[in-house]
């Protein structure tokens, strides 16, 4: 029978504590962001808060709390003037965004008129530059406002610790230093490339597998954002998520031996993070691989409530070590994906309880739909779209992915042709997804246009964050009335 009760909600808390301290260290690092308060008054209260807790052990809330606006301030970036010409030396620090003609870019700025400085900016540079991660760049610009000026857009820009945007290009360039590169990535890429003829679904498996950006710009990239699959196209921690299952997966007979358990979880780290190399160290997969490697490892303690800790836990290192990450849309879409799965869809999956053949495509399903539909409302937010396609394309397009991934990472380790023959599988994975992304992205149905500002989205989440609450305080019990007990 289906029990309700407020006790269960407390007692399930109780059994997150870093839940706590992870939300009281975001609210110093959110009140550090809209207040400017001086660092020595933050630091004050951190040694008051810790000494008072000393007699109450509930005051350590508020020494975490104060040393998240301690840590924001003592980190915070510098903000470079606006509209006046400038020495800068910049390095790229991600991938960027391709929109065809143009594509934009995070960038740390190491250098201003030639002094050393802590300072970022974002980065647009046209088609013909194509500057890579890591790559040096000194150039004489002028830093812009983002626009529209007083924006939500400007606001969490600014929030978030960049001067601005910078226009790069042409004359405006005084040299240029390409970094090192990533020469598993490279190695990886090339092979991949090498063992088929050019094609879209080639193309495809590549981008799916490796985060190139084969497509971008195209009629075909079009419709990924149309259908709301275009996350699927650049690595994130939903791919990571999906190496993390199926090597869990493969890894299954290992728990058969002595110590399988222990071995599992070293192995599935390590390949984890073999996996992210091959990817050239993105830093949302870097995100996600830290919290699924956390995550791995607390499956070898006994406690059902371990995982949940552990991405706190794992949130709580990375916030006080970066701050300014808690505004990056990157962290905020790993962190909820991974909560969604850990606080929806395990739950869901476990009252299913179904046990047939099609149990991975039933998972898959209810993981996909819960990461869509608790994602939808950051990107709404930060895109201004919301799909529902995603609802329905996305579980069929994970499960393409699934097998294109496992069959380009086998390729890259088989021999010929046997490479060839799985690479081959994986472009026909790729042109089955093309065809499905395209199909539902021609209906011209479930696609909106549609920005939702900061208030709605704190209140979509706290409606959430209730509900989950809510789902707490119910528990199955096994009712013994009626029956005669034996003598």
């Amino acid at each position: 029978m289906l029990t309700f009760s407020v006790v269960n909600i407390r007692e399930r808390f109780v059994k997150i504590p870093m839940a706590l301290l992870t939300i009281a260290l975001i609210g110093g690092i959110l009140l550090a962001a809209r207040f400017t308060v001086p660092v020595a008054l933050w630091l004050a209260l951190v040694a008051l808060s810790v000494t008072a807790s000393l007699w109450r052990s509930e005051i350590a809330v508020a020494a975490i709390f104060a040393l998240g606006g301690a840590l924001y301030q003592i980190m915070s970036f510098e903000m470079l003037p606006q509209g006046q010409q400038l020495r800068l030396v910049v390095q790229i620090a991600d991938q960027g965004i391709d929109y065809g003609k143009y594509s934009t870019y995070a960038a740390d700025v190491l250098m201003c008129n030639g002094e050393r400085c802590r300072a970022k900016v974002r980065i647009t540079a046209d088609s013909l530059l194509c500057p890579s991660q890591g790559d040096v760049i000194e150039t004489l610009s002028a830093i812009r406002p983002f626009t529209p000026q007083g924006s939500g857009y400007a606001q969490s820009m600014y929030r978030r610790g960049y001067s601005g945007r910078v226009t790069i290009g042409g004359y405006k360039i005084v040299s240029y230093a390409p970094a090192q590169r990533q020469t598993l990535h490279g190695w990886a890429v090339e092979r991949l490339e090498g063992l088929l003829p050019p094609s879209l679904g080639r193309d495809v498996a590549i981008s799916v597998t490796l985060g190139t950006r084969a497509i971008s710009g195209s009629e075909l990239s079009k419709h990924y954002s149309v259908s709301g699959a275009s996350h699927l196209l650049a690595v994130s921690g939903l791919h990571v998520a999906l190496v993390f299952v199926l090597i869990n997966i493969l890894l299954l007979p290992v728990l058969l031996l002595w110590r399988g358990n222990l071995i599992r979880a070293v192995v599935a780290v390590a390949m984890i993070w073999l996996y992210v190399a091959l990817c050239g160290y993105p830093a949302s997969a870097v995100r996600a691989a830290i919290m699924f490697s956390v995550l791995q490892l607390s499956y070898l303690a006994k406690s059902r409530h371990l995982p949940e800790n552990s991405l706190f836990l794992t949130a709580f290192i990375m916030l006080a070590a970066d701050p300014y990450m808690l505004f990056e849309l990157s962290f905020q879409l790993s962190f909820v994906a991974v909560a969604a799965i850990l606080f929806v869809a395990k739950p869901i999956i476990g009252m299913i309880n179904y046990r047939g053949v099609g149990r991975g495509i039933v998972d898959g399903v209810v993981i996909s739909t819960a990461c869509v539909v608790a994602t939808m409302p950051l990107i709404s937010h930060s895109f201004g779209v919301i799909s529902l396609l995603s609802i329905v394309v996305t579980p069929l397009a994970l499960l393409t992915s699934q097998i294109m991934i496992v069959c380009n990472l086998a390729a890259l380790v088989l021999p010929l042709p046997a490479a060839q023959i799985v690479a081959q599988s994986a472009a026909w994975c790729g042109e089955v997804q093309n065809w499905v992304v395209e199909l539902f992205a021609g209906m011209g149905v479930g696609y909106a246009n549609l920005q939702i500002d900061t208030a709605t989205l704190a209140l979509s989440y706290v409606v959430m964050i209730l509900l989950t609450l809510l789902s707490f305080g119910f528990r199955w019990r096994t009712t013994t009335e009626g029956v005669v007990p034996r003598r």
